[in-house]
């Protein structure tokens, strides 16, 4: 009889922090394989039992101290078993349960039939005033020829670390490519001190992209299922320029309220910094592209600028030297910063910002190290 329901919202690691220590653990798993294999053998007992005409009484309930459930594994159960999973760990002698993210059809059935069923949730780090402080110190030393984003970005931010508000902080960042509008969400999320929760969404077509924003069948991956599993309180959507408007309407709930739920998954989103990059020449192409009513839901639009050959300059002085500085001690002794970042200086400004800069010293320091290499 179970004695004890947890569901849990949130990451993996600290699910994992939350279960019993000194109790064994079953995962949903391996309980239906053994379900599965249990059926077959229940299948050919009873032809036996029909050939040999004979009785035999009924086993006893396998007991298992403690069910574990992780996210991903609620796809390896078909659609029926998820609707009827009461019955299907009614197999079974359960004493404590635990389930990480469970879907809602599955939450529901607890939640119908038990009283005592614990919600724990996840408590995500947030920026902080101290945080704030840091980004004016260092935002120029790490995002190079964007200071007039420095300030925009922390207005933009100061409700959220003084605590004034609860619904997410939304912002969109528009310009060129390679100018440090990702970079600075990496960098935003280092502030804060968890890893960058980030989608690419220059990466899925139509077809697919529908089921992962509406949610399809609870076996695929879905944004909301991938929200409640995230580390990070800071969450880019890289490129959210590329998908089709016809999909805009999905982000509504979760831009206004921080709520973002298709037909499988729930995901709260308070207290949250989401940034959404694009390629935007403009605020105004922006406004017609994505259409007023998304525009006007972002908190903060926020223009990078080209680089000027200034700050090509000093990117092209940070990454030589970090890439010399992760070189062996062999390998350093065969290149000269001074002269790499001179052969490379009149390619700098080919117009791939700060990414095509980094690659340019990439194929550099394999070039040169190459060549010795052949010589030797």
């Amino acid at each position: 009889m179970l004695k004890k329901i947890v569901f849990f919202y949130g990451p993996k690691y600290n699910f994992k922090r939350r279960l019993p220590r000194n109790t064994a653990l079953t995962t949903i798993s391996e309980l239906a394989i053994y379900s599965d294999r249990k059926m077959r053998e229940h299948t050919f007992k009873i032809q036996s039992r029909r050939a040999n005409d004979a009785a035999e009484k009924p086993e006893e309930k396998p007991v298992v101290p403690c069910l574990v459930a992780y996210s991903e594994q609620y796809a390896a159960i078909s659609e029926s078993a998820l609707h009827s999973f009461l019955s299907f760990i009614d197999q079974f002698d359960i004493e404590s349960l635990y389930l990480q993210n469970p879907p809602a059809q599955l939450a529901a059935q607890f939640l119908n039939s038990h009283s005592r069923v614990r919600v724990i949730r996840h408590e995500y780090k947030t920026l902080e005033m101290e945080g704030l402080r840091r980004i004016n110190r260092e935002y120029p030393h790490v995002i190079f020829g964007q200071e007039d984003v420095k300030r925009r970005l922390l207005t933009a931010l100061y409700p959220l670390a003084a605590k004034k508000m609860s619904k997410p902080l939304v912002l969109l960042f528009y310009g060129p490519t390679g100018v440090g509008k990702s970079e600075t969400a990496k960098y935003i999320s280092d502030v804060v001190g968890q890893k960058l929760f980030r989608r690419q969404f220059s990466m899925f077509h139509s077809n697919e992209f529908a089921p992962y924003l509406f949610g399809g069948r609870h076996t695929g991956d879905s944004l909301a299922k991938d929200l409640m599993e995230r580390e990070s309180s800071v969450i880019l959507f890289d490129e959210f320029d590329k998908p089709n408007p016809l999909f805009h309407s999905a982000f509504y709930q979760l831009f206004d309220e921080g709520i973002y739920e298709d037909r499988n998954y729930r995901a709260e989103v308070k207290e949250a910094v989401i940034i959404c990059t694009s390629n935007y020449a403009s605020a105004e192409e922006a406004r017609e592209r994505l259409g007023a009513p998304l525009f006007a839901r972002f908190d903060a639009v926020i223009e990078f600028q080209p680089l000027t050959d200034e700050a090509l300059e000093a990117v092209l002085e940070k990454s030589c030297r970090e890439a010399i500085a992760a070189l062996s001690e062999d390998e350093r002794k065969m290149i000269s910063e001074k002269e790499l970042r001179g052969s490379l200086r009149p390619l700098a400004a080919g117009g791939d910002g700060v990414r095509g800069i980094q690659r340019l010293v990439r194929e550099k320091i394999s070039e040169a190290l190459l060549d010795r290499a052949l010589q030797d």
